[in-house]
């Protein structure tokens, strides 16, 4: 009996939010990131250059619906990845490249909308507490997902507010895309969000750096860069599958 008394104080010290019960942690994170204003506007289109490892991984123009439905990645190369709202396709990529191609055009503009994507379906949160970036300590609360929430579910994020300001730090995670939960926790990465601009009054990171990531210590080493350049809020935008697009399927989990 006494067992199940402490078991019961336990589970009810552990809060867990739902999508339908937005913590406070997360509404300061989106009114000091104005996703109302984010949210008025049709797409988002910016120039993306990305580098890991010292190489360059990709670099062209994404166009975004700020809702997150519809995607296109235009890549310098001449080559396209298109998500049409229901299915991704890609033109001039290679058979090999296809699940980096779907990684791609789900991975960036996520990282680029996260402020705004806090309470989707499927969101879950819990333990928020205070934890090390960088030099200070930033409050913290950690974002899972339900099961069958987008290509991988078993994601997880460890996200940091700036307690000055309420803007997003940035975030620790994990990627099992093609790998699985159990490996990609052996190796946790983070972003770190630099260099806000304004775009019609709205807060965007202009760069971001990646690390090697530990709960105890933060962010440490630098595995990667994205620079963003020509950010703009457009009306109108296309998002024609070509006739010799290629479906690109999801990887099984």
């Amino acid at each position: 009996m006494i067992k199940k008394i402490v078991l019961a104080i336990l589970l009810f010290q552990v809060t867990i939010f739902t999508a339908q019960e937005k913590p406070q942690f997360t509404s300061s994170i989106e009114e000091a990131h104005k996703k109302e204003a984010f949210m008025s506007q049709k797409y988002l289109k910016y120039t993306i250059d990305i580098t890991f490892g010292g190489k360059q991984r990709l670099k062209g123009e994404i166009t975004q619906e700020t809702g997150g439905g519809k995607i296109k990645i235009e890549k310098q190369d001449g080559s396209l990845i298109i998500f049409d709202g229901k299915e991704v396709y890609s033109l001039g990529i290679k058979e090999e490249d296809m699940g980096a191609a779907r990684f791609d055009i789900f991975t960036w503009s996520y990282f680029l909308g996260l402020p705004y994507k806090l309470n989707d379906q499927g969101t879950i949160w819990s333990n928020f507490e205070e934890n090390k970036w960088g030099t200070k300590n930033f409050d913290t609360g950690k974002l899972t997902f339900e099961s069958g929430t987008g290509d991988a579910p078993d994601d997880w994020y460890i996200i940091y507010k700036n307690p000055e300001t309420n803007m997003l730090g940035g975030a620790a995670y994990i990627v099992t895309f093609g790998k699985g939960k159990e490996k990609a926790e052996k190796e946790p990465h983070a972003i770190k969000y630099n260099k806000i601009k304004l775009i019609k009054s709205i807060p965007i990171a202009t760069n971001w750096t990646f690390y090697m990531w530990s709960l105890k210590k933060g962010y440490e080493k630098v595995i990667g860069e994205v620079k963003l350049s020509n950010i703009k809020f457009i009306n109108e935008a296309e998002f024609i599958v070509p006739q010799k697009a290629k479906k690109v399927k999801a990887l099984p989990n």
